[in-house]
Formats: C-alpha cells, sequence, structure tokens
C-alpha cells in the first residue's frame, strides 16, 4: 500500500529484532569464560544500534503515529515502555563503560526481552488496530509526517 508508513516501521522492527539477537548472543557469551573483549565489542555495536536507529524509530511512532491514533488506540503502555527501553539503554551503556560484564549480561538480556515483546505487541496487535482505524488516508499522513 502506497503511504503505508507501518511497513516502514515493521522493516526498521525486523532490523531490530536482529540487533538484539546479537546483542543476546554477546551477553550469554560474557557469562561464560574466555576473552571478554570480542563479546563487548559486539554488544557495543548492538547498543549503538539500540541507541541510534532504534530510538529514532520509537520516537517517530510518538511523533508520527500515535498522534494520528489519538485516543482510538491504547498508545500510553508503549509510550512507557520506550521509557523503560530508553532507560535500559542508558544502563547498557554505563556497563559497558565500566567493562562490568554481569551488568552489561543481566541489563542487556533484560533490555532484548522487553524490546522483543513490544515488537511483538506492535506488530501483531497495535499495527493491524492502526491499520484498520487509519485507513489509507490516515496511514498516509503518518507517511507525511515521517517525511516517506
Amino acid at each position: 500500500m502506497i503511504g503505508d508508513a507501518l511497513r516502514r516501521f515493521e522493516r526498521e522492527h525486523a532490523e531490530a529484532l536482529a540487533a538484539l539477537a546479537r546483542l543476546e548472543h554477546a551477553a550469554l557469551a560474557l557469562r561464560g569464560v574466555g576473552d571478554p573483549a570480542p563479546h563487548f565489542a559486539a554488544a557495543r555495536d548492538a547498543h549503538a544500534f539500540l541507541e541510534g536507529p532504534v530510538k529514532a524509530h520509537n520516537l517517530n511512532e510518538e511523533r508520527a503515529l500515535f498522534p494520528e491514533l489519538g485516543e482510538d488506540a491504547p498508545t500510553a503502555p508503549f509510550i512507557d515502555e520506550h521509557q523503560t527501553l530508553w532507560r535500559l539503554e542508558r544502563e547498557l551503556g554505563a556497563a559497558l563503560r565500566a567493562a562490568d560484564a554481569e551488568r552489561t549480561a543481566d541489563t542487556a538480556l533484560e533490555l532484548a526481552e522487553l524490546l522483543r515483546a513490544h515488537i511483538a505487541r506492535e506488530n501483531e496487535i497495535l499495527f493491524p488496530m492502526a491499520r484498520g482505524l487509519l485507513g489509507a488516508e490516515g496511514l498516509a499522513r503518518v507517511a507525511r509526517r515521517l517525511g516517506d
């Protein structure tokens, strides 16, 4: 569908899930034995993706999609989760800077679990609801707000 910004959000979700897989792999490896350096590097790369493109994605949802939905969809829990995700990203960054393997692993796994569930709820509940509520015209307005 032309102007369906939700397809863009779904593609970005797929990219975020790939980054989460890399982050989880690194976190689990940090709990093991051996040289932690490559696992810290992988976690830093995934963290940078979360702080950059994933955070921009969440801000775009709040800026372009949620206002269009207004009171017709339950967006407040998603906004709350964005705030929690951003807090966990900050905590992960602090653990990475401290090179604290245990704290990095724990925070990374908590963040990955929350973000994975958040993405599933958006893909399976919020986005189908948004398509029904907004229709082609509303989705085109969302796309224009995003500059698509």
